[in-house]
């Protein structure tokens, strides 16, 4: 485990995982460092915690390296649009340079986007990470250069949880809570695997204070693989009302991108979220066994809570 005595630097740390994984730290009396850019956003993030806050963007090495000062482990959480994917592997070489000159461990928040085009419906740490689009080439650089450095690489499957803001899941949970159909990519009965973000940042923060845990990457087991109706059903079992899918195949995601500019960054991605897929973390619980995960229909109800108190 990490020992209270160590400092751990959260970069990114006002998204969601990086607020989730600095928060679960705090809980385990871990002396936290949370990293971000703007330093009010942080004092808004962690108001009433007992973190640490810093202002850096990890584009600027000098001011990752103060951050880093006197930091033994150093996650990266940080989360990119789209527009701005070419700095993953930009943060990445930063990260990896500042992490050496303050003699810190290393753990990058990854995504499944590296192992994108899925081939076949059972995924693990052995699949190929290549082909598909330039963003998923992108996320396999920015991964490799913390690999090469001797980081550890996590790779969650489709997130959701309070603080999300973007993600399949999410977005589908936003629709119920604001009264419209549930949207989805592909067919409503495909399955797809998705993890509870404050579930995933247990592991990561289990992972951190195991030393088997770096230089490689590790597949992070979700919460359940439900298709869009069995969201739907759980969704409407919370709410009290039913919940009704609309599932919009590839083609038409393309079509109406023609049209709806909005709607452009979905379509490297449709194909990919229209496919069902599972991770194999057999690999995880070998080192770790059978990881804690919130009941579904509890993290589901917990999201739509959070969703319309917002």
């Amino acid at each position: 485990m990490v020992l209270p005595s160590q400092r751990v630097a959260v970069v990114g740390a006002t998204g969601p995982t990086g607020w989730h994984l600095a928060r679960e730290l705090a809980d385990r009396g871990v002396a936290v460092r949370a990293v971000s850019r703007r330093r009010e956003h942080l004092a808004r993030a962690f108001a009433g915690l007992d973190v640490e806050l810093a202002e850096a963007d990890a584009l600027d090495p000098e001011a990752l390296s103060r951050a880093l000062d006197g930091c033994e482990l150093a996650v990266d959480c940080i989360g990119l649009p789209p527009e701005r994917m070419a700095d993953h592997p930009a943060t990445a070489r930063n990260l990896a340079v500042t992490a050496r000159t303050a003699g810190a461990r290393l753990l990058q928040v990854s995504s499944f986007w590296s192992f994108l085009p899925h081939r076949g419906e059972v995924v693990d740490e052995s699949h190929p990470r290549e082909g598909g689009h330039e963003w998923f080439r992108l996320r396999r650089e920015a991964e490799d250069v913390l690999l090469d450095a001797g980081a550890a690489v996590v790779h969650l499957p489709d997130f959701f949880g309070p603080r999300v803001h973007v993600s399949a899941v999410q977005s589908a949970l936003e629709d119920v809570v604001a009264g419209r159909q549930m949207s989805c990519l592909g067919g409503a009965d495909v399955e797809r695997e998705i993890v509870f973000v404050p579930d995933a940042m247990r592991t990561v923060a289990d992972l951190l204070g195991r030393d088997e845990a770096y230089g490689t990457d590790w597949a992070i087991p979700g919460n359940g693989a439900p298709s869009a109706n069995e969201l739907a059903r759980l969704a409407g079992e919370h709410l009290g009302r039913e919940v009704t899918v609309r599932a919009a195949p590839v083609w038409l995601i393309r079509l109406m991108a023609l049209f709806v500019p909005g709607l452009r960054p979905v379509v490297p991605l449709a194909p990919h979220y229209a496919k069902p897929v599972r991770y194999d973390t057999s690999k995880l619980r070998g080192l770790l066994g059978e990881a804690e995960r919130t009941p579904l229909p509890e993290a589901i109800a917990a999201t739509l809570d959070w969703l319309a108190a917002r």
